[in-house]
């Protein structure tokens, strides 16, 4: 991120699976909240907060089942 300083990160990495999420929650945490703040630190210690944009990937596993559609 120094040496590029991009105008857009994409951050597609998470845990994939929701069972191994549970049976292994220390990585899960790792990967999808320290390692999303390890980029958010990165991109504000460099300066880069108005001139990258982040695009954080996620899942609808995290809302469960959806019951209604507004």
């Amino acid at each position: 991120i120094q040496t590029i300083k991009p105008d857009e990160i994409y951050n597609l990495a998470a845990q994939s699976h929701v069972k191994v999420s549970f049976d292994v929650p220390e990585y899960t945490a790792e990967a999808d909240a320290v390692g999303t703040l390890r980029l958010l630190e990165a991109v504000r210690i460099l300066g880069l907060e108005k001139k990258t944009r982040i695009y954080q990937a996620s899942t609808s596993e995290l809302f469960g089942l959806v019951q209604e559609v507004p």
